[in-house]
C-alpha cells in the first residue's frame, strides 16, 4: 500500500477487513471507534481500505478458480452416480447451468464495459487535438 498513512492507520485497514464491525476494528487497531470514523472519511484511508478490499478478494478469487476443476468434477459425478437420488442429480444439473449463465452474463459485460472503454478513450484522444 504506497499511501500515506500511519502504522497505526495500516493496523486499522487491516482490522476493518477482519473484523465483524468498525467497533471491534478499532478495538483490535487500538483506537477509539471516534478516531476510526474520522479516518474513514479520509481519502487516503478510504483508498487503503479499497485496496486492501480488492486484494483480499483478488486472493479469494485465486482460490476459488483453483477450486472451480473440483467443484465442477463434483457436480458431474453428483450427476452422473447411477445410485444417486434424482434429486441431487437435478440440484447439481441446476447449479451448474445457473453459474453457467452467470459467467456468461459476467464475460459479456466484461466486452461491453471494454469496448466502451475503448471508445470513450478514444472520443477523447480524437476531441483533444
Amino acid at each position: 500500500m504506497p499511501h500515506d498513512l500511519t502504522p497505526k492507520q495500516y493496523k486499522a485497514v487491516r482490522a476493518l477487513l477482519a473484523a465483524p464491525d468498525v467497533t471491534a476494528a478499532a478495538k483490535d487497531a487500538g483506537v477509539s471507534r471516534d478516531t476510526l470514523y474520522r479516518w474513514m472519511g479520509e481519502p487516503a484511508f478510504v483508498a487503503a481500505v479499497r485496496e486492501a478490499e480488492a486484494d483480499a478478494l483478488a486472493a479469494v478469487s485465486r482460490s476459488l478458480v483453483r477450486l472451480a476443476t473440483r467443484a465442477a468434477a463434483t457436480l458431474e459425478a453428483a450427476m452422473d452416480t447411477p445410485y444417486a437420488p434424482v434429486t441431487v442429480k437435478v440440484r447439481a444439473a441446476d447449479a451448474v447451468l445457473s453459474r453457467l449463465l452467470q459467467v456468461r452474463e459476467l464475460v459479456t459485460l466484461e466486452a461491453r464495459v471494454r469496448e466502451l472503454e475503448a471508445r470513450m478513450e478514444a472520443d477523447g484522444e480524437g476531441g483533444a487535438g
